[in-house]
């Protein structure tokens, strides 16, 4: 180093963190929520995180393929839930035991490995399943949009 105070300068640009993301080609967005919702929880999504990041770090692929967590939102799916953007292709099911086949053959190959594709995706709204259901004893009915701009009105006054 040529100076001891040589680290404490700014990078160039081709080295700093927003040029980092030109080499991401895939983004995972794994489910964590659990309990009693969509069973993510429960059928080992902690296990598929840790193996996920396990073996894109063996491989070298830390760079190129991101893990982040997410709500699914999918009740009752086989769960662990994760979908792979940009291809905005949607999984339940996968082990593991099955991370090594899905980083061969998705992220390495650029194939959705079938058998654990999630074909029946539900719709996603920005309101929780439970809280509408919770709404439908009122015998007046607002779509989740109209009862944001209620409790905002109600909040103004």
């Amino acid at each position: 180093m040529a100076n001891e105070h040589e680290h404490c300068v700014a990078q160039a640009w081709e080295d700093t963190p927003p040029r980092v993301l030109d080499k991401l080609r895939f983004h995972i967005f794994l489910c964590t929520d659990g309990k009693d919702f969509c069973g993510c929880e429960a059928n080992g999504n902690a296990a598929l995180s840790g193996a996920l990041r396990q073996e894109l770090a063996k491989r070298r692929l830390m760079a190129s393929v991101k893990v982040n967590i997410m709500q699914c939102r999918q009740p009752g799916t086989a769960g662990p839930v994760f979908v792979v953007h940009p291809d905005g292709v949607w999984y339940s099911g996968l082990k593991a035991e099955n991370v090594p086949e899905f980083i061969e053959q998705h992220v390495l190959g650029g194939k959705p490995v079938e058998r654990f594709l999630l074909r029946d995706l539900k719709p996603v709204t920005a309101v929780p399943a439970h809280i509408v259901e919770a709404a439908d004893c009122c015998a007046e009915k607002l779509t989740p949009e109209q009862q944001a701009e209620a409790l905002a009105t109600a909040a103004t006054r």
